[in-house]
């Protein structure tokens, strides 16, 4: 397909605003084409979204043109947006480049948080003209170094339901998932703890994957199973990398206490019974935001604690799951 003519695009004829040389048709049009030319070797394909956090001004005005030009659709975030709503509308939008002009902006952190590419607009002196430069905390080229990670090692996640596919498609395939649905205690035989379900998990395991190194996360109360895991596995001379702690701020919290005061299924008694011991490998909480942390002295070896949004395991949370995820194993 031939490339597509400024003036079949768009009737602007020049652009002017206070305080900079104003923009005449013909140095529009060389700079639009210019621009193509940079978003393609960014990777920009037609279709592909790019996301804008540039105030509205002259040069939003030149790159959602360009992008109009480069066949990509062009989506403005709100401006004065927090970091957790442009998390969200970046997890919805999966842009392939975010701009916005240098500077300190929640955007940027959020687009770093998800592994999206960052362009900086510099601009020149006349209206709209602007040069792309990636930013050198999140190059476009090469991929994140999180896809060159340590191979093989599985992410053995203990959920309920299908959640675990969820996290498996956002995740290289080079650390495949493996998901593990606890058994209802009503069907295993007394006593019925944490260490007992945590043992038949490990059975489970053992039976997909009989050798490690693992790396274990636990949604909520499983996060309790996963960490009894972690131990039987290292007695059993195998390697785990990470306990991974989903949403399980609350298991410490003096209301949850006194919500299994006086269980009424298995699973609040066995919970009730539970007493924690520091286990001496890396332990990871991903909580959502203003929740607190775990007591530290589960994990004097290794502690590190991360902001997440609630229901990390749905979509589209779940992205922001498997990018934490995918930093530890590279680390």
């Amino acid at each position: 397909m031939p490339p597509t003519s400024l003036g079949e695009t768009t009737s602007v004829e020049g652009i002017t605003a206070p305080g900079r040389g104003d923009l005449t048709s013909s140095r529009l049009e060389e700079h639009l084409q210019a621009t193509v030319k940079r978003l393609k070797k960014l990777g920009v394909r037609p279709g592909a979204c790019i996301a804008s956090a540039l105030p509205d001004g002259p040069d939003a005005t030149t790159a959602a043109l360009a992008a109009k030009l480069a066949q990509a659709r062009f989506v403005k975030l709100a401006p004065q947006s927090s970091f957790e709503n442009c998390q969200a509308l970046l997890l919805r939008m999966n842009p392939k480049l975010l701009l916005l002009h240098s500077g300190a902006h929640p955007a940027r952190e959020a687009a770093h948080s998800l592994g999206i590419p960052v362009a900086n607009l510099l601009r020149h002196f006349e209206a709209g003209i602007f040069t792309l430069e990636i930013d050198i905390q999140n190059p476009a080229q090469p991929p994140p170094a999180w896809k060159h990670r340590a191979r093989g090692v599985p992410v053995v996640l203990i959920a309920p339901g299908p959640a675990y596919r969820r996290l498996a498609n956002r995740l290289d395939a080079t650390n495949p998932v493996v998901g593990i649905t606890p058994p209802s205690l009503e069907h295993l035989p007394l006593p019925h703890t944490i260490e007992h379900i945590a043992a038949e998990c490990v059975r489970l395991l053992r039976r997909f994957r009989p050798q490690g190194p693992y790396a274990l996360a636990g949604l909520r109360a499983d996060a309790l199973v996963a960490l009894e895991m972690a131990r039987l596995l290292e007695e059993d001379g195998e390697k785990v990398v990470f306990v991974a702690m989903l949403d399980a701020s609350r298991l410490f919290d003096s209301w949850f206490k006194k919500l299994f005061s006086k269980p009424r299924d298995q699973m609040g008694q066995a919970l009730r019974r539970y007493r924690p011991h520091p286990w001496f490998g890396k332990l990871l909480h991903l909580r959502p935001r203003g929740q607190s942390d775990w007591p530290h002295h589960l994990a004097p070896h290794g502690f590190a604690s991360y902001d997440a949004p609630a229901e990390m395991l749905a979509e589209p949370h779940v992205q922001i799951v498997a990018t934490i995820l995918a930093a530890e194993l590279l680390s």
